[in-house]
C-alpha cells in the first residue's frame, strides 16, 4: 500500500490546523475530507485514520523518531514516522529528508521510558493524573483513553425501537449492533460506520452518542411535563434525549452563546420530531427574569477541559494547559451560579462535565455549595465514570436540590 502524494499534502494540512493553529478536530477533518471530494472511501478512511493516531501518538512519535518539534518539517515527521509504522514505504520526497531510518526504534525497553511518552501526553496531565486518581487507577485510565472509541448510537424513541433498528441496520445493510439492558437507548456497533448519509439519520431516527452521555440524561431525572432548562445545549445531544424522556411532554428551553451550534439543534429538533423545545442565545436577559425560581430541571454540562473523551478528541490533550482550565473552572463556576436561580424549591440542578478530574468536578460543586447563591442547595448524588470500568467515555454528574 502507497500513501498519493495529495493524501498526504492533507494529512500535513490538517495537523498544522489542528496542533498548530489549535483549531477544532473533528470540524478540521471534516473540512479536509468536504474539500477533497473526489477521494474514494479508502482513501477517506485512511486520511482521517492517521490524522487521528498521529494525534493521538504525537509525543511517542517524537520519541520513537528523535524529532524535533520546532522542524519546519515537523508534521512530515510525524506522518513518516506513522508510516513506517503502518508499513507503508517513505516515498523519495523531499518533505522526508529529515527522517533518520536506521535510528528509529519502534521496539524498545519499555521500562525505560516515562508514562507521559509511554502514553503520548504532557506532563503536566500525567501529574494530574496521578494526583487525582493515584497511581493504579490513573494507569488503567490513560491506557484506555488511548484506545479507539466505540461507535454508539441512541435511538430517537419517537420514530422507532432499539429492537426494530437494530433489525433493520442488520438486514438492509449488514451493520452489526448489541444492546446492553444498562443503556436502554443505546445501540452499539461493532465496526464504525458512515452513517450520516443513511435515510434512517435524515429521517431522525437515531443519532451518534456516547454511552455515556446517555447516562447524564437519565441521572438528571426528568419527567414528562416538566419546565426544564438545558444551560449549556450546544448542539443539542442532551436536549433530544431529554425530550425522548419526557415524551414531548412540557417544555425544555435550550440555552447557549454559540449562534451555529443553535442552529445544528434547530435541524435536529426539526430532524427527531421534537415538538417541546424552543432555542434561545443565552445572552437572552428575558429567560433569566421570566424563569426564575420557577424552573424544575436545570441541567448544565458545561464547558470544560474535555480530557475525559480523550478516546474521541486526543487533540484536547496537546489544546490544554493548566492555565487553560482555571479559565474554564472560573467559567463553570460563572454559570453555575447564574442558571441556578432558574431553580424553583424542590427543582434540581444538574451539573456535569466530560472531565475525570476533582478539579473540574466535586471541588466544583463543593465551592459552589459554600457560596452566597449555592447555600440553598443540597447534594443529592454524585458520580464519576471512568472509561476503564465502563462502557462508554470520562463523565463527572451531580444532582442538586433546591431546598
Amino acid at each position: 500500500m502507497n500513501l498519493h502524494q495529495n493524501l498526504a499534502l492533507g494529512i500535513v494540512s490538517c495537523l498544522n490546523d489542528i496542533l498548530k493553529q489549535k483549531k477544532a478536530l473533528r470540524p478540521s477533518l471534516n473540512q479536509l475530507l468536504k474539500q477533497n471530494r473526489k477521494w474514494g472511501s479508502r482513501d477517506r478512511r485512511l486520511v482521517g485514520e492517521s490524522v487521528l493516531e498521529i494525534i493521538r501518538w504525537k509525543r511517542l512519535f517524537t520519541e520513537i523518531g528523535k524529532l524535533n518539534p520546532k522542524s519546519n518539517q515537523y508534521y512530515w515527521n510525524l506522518l513518516g514516522i506513522w508510516m513506517l509504522k503502518k508499513k507503508i514505504p517513505l516515498q523519495d520526497w523531499e518533505y522526508f529528508s529529515e527522517i533518520k531510518t536506521e535510528s528509529i526504534e519502534f521496539e524498545f525497553n519499555r521500562k525505560s521510558k516515562a508514562r507521559a511518552i509511554l502514553q503520548s501526553i504532557p506532563d503536566w496531565l500525567d501529574d494530574l493524573g496521578l494526583k487525582t486518581l493515584g497511581k493504579t487507577v490513573w494507569e488503567k485510565e490513560i491506557e484506555n483513553l488511548n484506545n479507539k472509541a466505540p461507535l454508539v448510537l441512541r435511538v430517537n424513541t419517537f420514530k422507532t425501537s432499539p429492537e426494530k433498528l437494530q433489525n433493520i441496520l442488520k438486514k438492509k445493510y449488514d451493520i452489526e449492533s448489541s444492546r446492553i439492558p444498562e443503556f436502554p437507548a443505546a445501540l452499539f456497533l461493532d465496526k464504525h460506520k458512515k452513517l450520516n448519509h443513511l435515510e434512517l439519520f435524515k429521517q431522525g431516527w437515531f443519532e451518534i452518542q456516547d454511552a455515556n452521555s446517555q447516562k447524564v440524561s437519565y441521572f438528571a431525572e426528568p419527567k414528562p411535563g416538566m419546565l426544564v432548562v438545558d444551560g449549556c445545549a450546544g448542539s443539542g445531544g442532551k436536549t433530544l434525549h431529554l425530550a425522548n424522556l419526557m415524551h414531548n411532554k412540557g417544555r425544555i428551553i435550550a440555552l447557549d452563546p454559540n449562534k451555529k451550534k443553535l442552529e445544528q439543534l434547530k435541524a435536529r429538533i426539526k430532524r427527531n420530531g421534537v415538538r417541546m423545545v424552543t432555542v434561545h442565545d443565552l445572552d437572552s436577559e428575558y429567560i433569566f427574569r421570566k424563569y426564575k425560581e420557577n424552573t424544575d430541571l436545570v441541567l448544565l454540562d458545561v464547558p470544560c477541559s474535555g480530557l475525559g473523551v480523550l478516546r474521541r478528541n486526543p487533540a484536547a490533550k496537546w489544546h490544554m494547559n493548566p492555565s487553560y482550565i482555571e479559565e474554564l473552572i472560573r467559567l463553570q463556576q460563572l454559570i453555575l451560579k447564574k442558571q441556578s436561580l432558574l431553580v424553583k424549591k424542590g427543582g434540581a440542578l444538574v451539573y456535569s462535565t466530560c472531565s475525570i478530574f476533582s478539579n473540574e468536578n466535586e471541588n466544583q460543586i463543593q465551592k459552589f455549595l459554600k457560596s452566597s447563591v449555592g447555600k440553598s442547595f443540597r447534594l443529592e448524588k454524585e458520580k464519576t465514570l471512568l472509561t476503564h470500568n465502563s462502557m462508554g467515555d470520562g463523565f463527572y454528574m451531580a444532582r442538586l436540590i433546591r431546598d
